[in-house]
């Protein structure tokens, strides 16, 4: 008797089991990405709001995850020999474009930076909208 209910809850946790992977799977593929374009110069200028803010121990995924995107733009432009004002595509999932704009409301800047802030945050949010034709 325990051997049946040993071995049903074994299979229970089997199907239990390929249920979630399979569910993580299809998560990963239905991973929206997002492509905001920006000028290089926007880029780098996050890329320094990011080093402003203070993170708990907990945010440190996120913040490591979302600084490797920009690190990486970052990097590929200084490869590519391109200007401050060059338009970049910067990639980023959902999740990591809300990590971001949670983080960067932490952000410390200055008044004159408050416009540019806004700019940015507001290409980053349009670019998740539905494309309107």
């Amino acid at each position: 008797m325990v051997r049946f209910q040993l071995k049903t809850v074994l299979v229970a946790m089997f199907i239990m089991l390929v249920g979630v992977g399979t569910s993580f799977a299809q998560g990963k593929q239905d991973v929206v990405m997002l492509k905001p374009k920006l000028a290089l110069s926007e880029v780098a200028f996050a890329a320094q709001m990011l080093e402003t803010i203070e993170i708990r121990g907990s945010e440190v995924d996120a913040f490591v995850d979302v600084k490797k995107v920009f690190s990486g733009v970052l990097e590929t432009a200084l490869k590519d020999k391109k200007e401050a004002k060059d338009v970049v595509s910067v990639e980023m999932s959902i999740g990591q474009a809300q990590n971001l704009l949670a983080l960067l409301q932490r952000a410390k800047l200055t008044g004159a930076d408050a416009e540019r802030y806004k700019k940015f945050v507001d290409v980053v949010v349009a670019s998740a909208q539905p494309d309107k034709k």
